[in-house]
């Protein structure tokens, strides 16, 4: 095992100039290496390692450099040994050879199934997947014995010049300088992951720390901007490369793949390649079916995602090394719109009365349903939810209004005549094409104006260079392709014709319009000629905070599934194992656990730990334990069988779960009539064929299914599940209407916890006149409508009474009601109250905590430490709002250190400085 290891990797044991067998490292008894040579002989003919235990001093095996130096040195182990134990014996391997040459040589430790490798004194042991080639370890010597410490390395400013891009760097910097060998940077989208990616890769190639470096992204056009936007742009004197899996060049610096690519070929580069790795865009797809290139190489790996922290997965952090569920550098979207390198957006709700009501024919007026049954349709027949606009039917004048009002309230360019850039999110490649069919006959005059670009629309990437670079067309009506991943600074307006159920999908499209006028190059696309906001036009009332905990999980793949319920079934049997449904399910694991691809890199690696399962003796006698080992160890594996054939699959885990549910005295009319409809729609020659027809019969009518006993069912299954793919599409009962519909509403504020829904000219109604009776009855109110100055202390304490008056019960006035109601994005209400009333004077909320904070700082005679820790603690309390005492202890203050708040203030000044931040609060 061990020998054809090495052998894939380039060191043929035969050449003893390149692999040396059993070598003495030290000063050993000459006698007794002499009584084992013979022994060693016949072992190295068979290529088995020795199993005696040789003298202390003697390697297994050592690697060879051209001149005959040692490279490395490999310790076997039986493979009932855990090749960790060797450590302590590669090291005075490595030691000993160290002192006849120029260098310490590397260690592999291995029992033929596992293999660690070891750079003795520079780094803790690690699992490697493969032995490193000899290019490889001469890569990483060079590396040890050139690299310098990344964190005195200045930056690039060319390729990274902001502060926060700066601090991402160095986070990473350090981290890999104190033994990391993973980092996660999570930064909203549009602040500069790429280029931040490319000014570490600069830096790591400046310190002699990488010499091959794989950008990996799930999507070409992530792929494409890494090559053209990022390598090429930034990086231009370095040789740089696509990985496709029919051409793999290995003779550049530089190189780029997509995920799906990379996990196709990655077997074709040994596990020691690349000497860094930067994951974009990384999410769960990363970590679920393309894991195991991540897994396989061994190079220092650093995931960028513009993910929200709160909403990446465990797995994640895990994965990059960040065990307390924190990012190596976070930079949010909130923040970076704070310091105006994204521009924030204003939310414009509306809803036409069919989305509202539905579409239903005992509300249709009587000229409406003459219409309908001039066209041979039944109004009373209609029913159709609000949720079934384009899904179940379609009402051309909805889309119409939905037009009209796009276009009345979206921004304009800088003429005022047209829309600024903006795109549309639709259901369906047929929604698009309604849309702009719908458009082109609305507004003929603008025949350039619209263009559908979708995965089937967009040749090579034209379409999307178009939108991004030419003045038409200027709204892209796109499903997923432009969701993620595309690069529009000048994009104003984005619209929602789609119910979006996933808050990190909403994250990722909303970042489609963040970028800042800076970033802009087309100013006569902008309002004004410039960016200082972009609209968001929702139709479907999607959730644009939804938090964490309601993010959707994915479903297990269908073979796991399968295996899983099986296991359910076959606990219900222990008692009688020897029965025949119990023998049934037995055979029917079994052959699923054969299917599972042990050559796959992933499941080879954990093959050692399930292995028993491939035993006839496992089966012999089953306890639940042994179920619980199946359930955990061996049904996950099964994510790896290629070539699944799903609709099969899917079949057969429907009639799984109803053979469950039969033997659990659970409710079964669901899922039998799942299944009758799936065999209702094969075609006829398979569901009239005489081997299928008893099968059929079992199925039909579904009431028949509730009562067939594990053995017919499973005749249905395996007599049915293969022509699955072959069904009947549902019939089209798609329906296209032209009623009349209207806007009925254009936004609404949700109170009391979203159980009143007040429409928001209303609520604004509402606000305006308690703002005026305030005026009235509270004179420093009236000074402040009136524009007079007023010092930070009176500032907070109308702040206060604002909070007390508008925020209580009836209107609830916040920052969020108010971008709401009026669209305008403030950090207080007394800036609500400078935007109602135009004045120019009072100061941001944020701006009076700074000048506070400021004049605190400069009032007390604080030391480097305390001054860093107070300007943490002024960016906490802008986010929150007030400190709690025991927040001080927690992230992100715990940066500094444990109890950085004790070492660094005395108890008296803890005390004042919490008392400080008290007279700040408002909330």
């Amino acid at each position: 095992m061990i020998d054809p290891a090495l052998l894939h990797a380039g060191w043929d044991v035969r050449d003893p100039a390149k692999v040396g067998l059993e070598i003495p490292v030290d000063g050993t008894d000459p006698a007794a290496w002499q009584r084992l040579q013979a022994e060693l002989n016949r072992l190295r003919g068979q290529h088995r390692i020795a199993e005696t235990p040789l003298p202390a001093g003697i390697s297994d095996y050592v690697l060879y450099r051209p001149n005959g130096e040692v490279i490395a040195v490999v310790e076997a182990k039986k493979t009932s040994v855990d090749p960790r134990l060797a450590q302590a014996q590669a090291e005075f391997y490595v030691d000993q050879i160290a002192q006849r040459q120029s260098f310490r040589p590397f260690a592999f430790m291995t029992n033929g199934e596992v293999i660690y490798f070891l750079d003795a004194g520079m780094a803790h042991k690690r699992e490697v997947f493969g032995f490193f080639s000899p290019a490889d370890l001469e890569n990483l010597l060079f590396l040890r014995q050139s690299g310098k410490p990344l964190a005195p390395m200045t930056i690039a400013t060319r390729i990274a010049d902001r502060p926060y891009q700066h601090e991402a760097i160095r986070r990473v910097c350090e981290a890999f300088d104190a033994g990391k060998r993973k980092a996660l940077l999570t930064m909203a989208t549009g602040t500069g992951k790429t280029r931040t990616a490319m000014a570490l890769i600069d830096l790591f190639f400046r310190a002699d720390q990488a010499r091959r470096v794989l950008f990996v992204a799930d999507r070409d056009e992530l792929v494409k901007q890494a090559l053209d936007d990022g390598f090429r742009k930034h990086l231009p004197d370095e040789p740089c490369t696509r990985i496709f899996s029919q051409h793999i060049a290995t003779d550049s610096r530089l190189y780029a793949v997509t995920l799906q690519t990379l996990s196709l070929c990655f077997e074709r580069f040994s596990p020691g390649f690349f000497d860094l790795i930067i994951f974009d865009e990384v999410h769960r797809s990363i970590f679920n079916q393309w894991s195991e290139p991540l897994q396989y190489f061994d190079a220092r790996q650093i995931g960028l995602t513009a993910t929200p922290a709160d909403f990446i997965e465990r797995n994640t952090f895990l994965s990059f090394d960040c065990t307390e569920g924190i990012p190596t550098f976070l930079y949010a979207y909130p923040q970076a719109v704070a310091e105006k390198y994204l521009v924030d957006y204003a939310l414009y709700r509306m809803q036409t009365k069919f989305q509202r009501r539905g579409i239903r024919g005992v509300d249709l007026a009587e000229e409406d349903r003459n219409a309908l049954i001039a066209q041979g349709i039944d109004p009373d027949e209609l029913d159709y939810s609000g949720t079934d606009l384009e899904r179940r039917v379609s009402n051309t004048d909805t889309i119409r209004k939905q037009w009209q009002e796009i276009w009345d309230a979206c921004l304009k360019d800088e003429s005022g005549q047209q829309p600024g850039k903006t795109i549309v999110f639709a259901m369906t490649q047929k929604h698009a094409l309604r849309l702009a069919e719908v458009f082109g006959e609305m507004f003929p005059q603008f025949p350039e104006t619209v263009q559908v670009i979708t995965a089937e629309s967009n040749y090579r990437g034209t379409l999307i260079d178009e939108f991004k670079k030419q003045d038409q067309p200027r709204i892209a009506i796109t499903v997923d392709l432009l969701e993620t991943g595309v690069d529009v600074p000048e994009v104003v307006n984005l619209v929602f014709m789609k119910p979006v159920q996933s808050r990190i999908k909403l994250e990722q499209m909303i970042g489609r319009g963040t970028r800042s006028d800076a970033a802009c190059h087309f100013r006569q696309w902008l309002p004004n000629a410039r960016k200082t906001e972009f609209y968001i036009l929702d139709f479907w009332e999607n959730d644009f905070s939804r938090d964490a905990a309601e993010e959707q999980r994915q479903s297990l793949p269908v073979l796991v599934t399968i295996f899983n319920t099986r296991l359910r079934l076959l606990a219900l049997e222990l008692q009688q194992q020897s029965g025949e449904q119990a023998l049934r399910l037995v055979t029917q694991l079994r052959a699923q656990i054969a299917e599972i691809p042990v050559d796959s890199f992933s499941v080879r690696r954990l093959l050692p730990d399930i292995q028993s399962a491939f035993a006839d003796s496992f089966w012999s006698y089953l306890t639940a334990n042994k179920l619980d080992f199946l359930r955990t160890k061996v049904g996950p594996l099964l994510r790896y069988v290629p070539g699944v054939d799903v609709a099969a699959a899917t079949f057969t885990s429907k009639i799984e779960r109803l053979k469950l549910q039969l033997a659990s005295g659970t409710d079964t009319h669901a899922a039998a009539e799942s299944i009758a409809e799936d065999v209702s729609r094969l075609p006829s020659d398979a569901a009239d064929d005489p081997a299928s027809r008893a099968a059929v019969a079992i199925c039909l009518p579904p009431t028949r299914l509730q009562q067939a006993t594990p053995s017919e069912l499973d005749q249905v299954a395996d007599t049915l599940a293969p022509a699955m793919r072959r069904r009947r599409a549902h019939e089209n009962s798609f329906l296209t209407l032209d009623l009349p519909d209207f806007v009925e509403l254009r936004g609404y504020i949700l109170l009391k916890g979203g159980t009143e829904r007040i429409y928001i000219e209303e609520y604004k109604r509402r606000v305006d006149e308690r703002v005026l009776s305030l005026i009235d009855a509270d004179p420093a109110v009236g000074r402040i409508a009136a524009g007079a100055n007023l010092d930070d202390e009176e500032l907070l304490a109308i702040e206060r009474l604002l909070r007390r008056e508008l925020g209580g019960v009836g209107l609830e006035l916040d920052e969020s009601n108010v971008r709401k109601a009026y669209g305008w994005k403030v950090g207080s209400l007394l800036e609500f109250m400078r935007q109602l009333f135009g004045i120019g004077g009072i100061p941001a909320y944020a701006e009076i905590v700074q000048r506070q904070f400021e004049t605190y700082i400069t009032a007390h005679p604080f030391n480097a430490d305390q001054i860093r820790f107070l300007r943490a603690l002024q960016s906490v309390f802008l986010n929150r709002r007030r400190i709690a005492p025991a927040e001080l202890y927690e992230s992100p203050f715990t940066q500094f250190g444990a109890d950085a708040a004790d070492r660094w203030f005395d108890p008296a000044q803890r005390a004042d400085l919490l008392a400080f931040v008290e007279t700040l609060t408002v909330l």
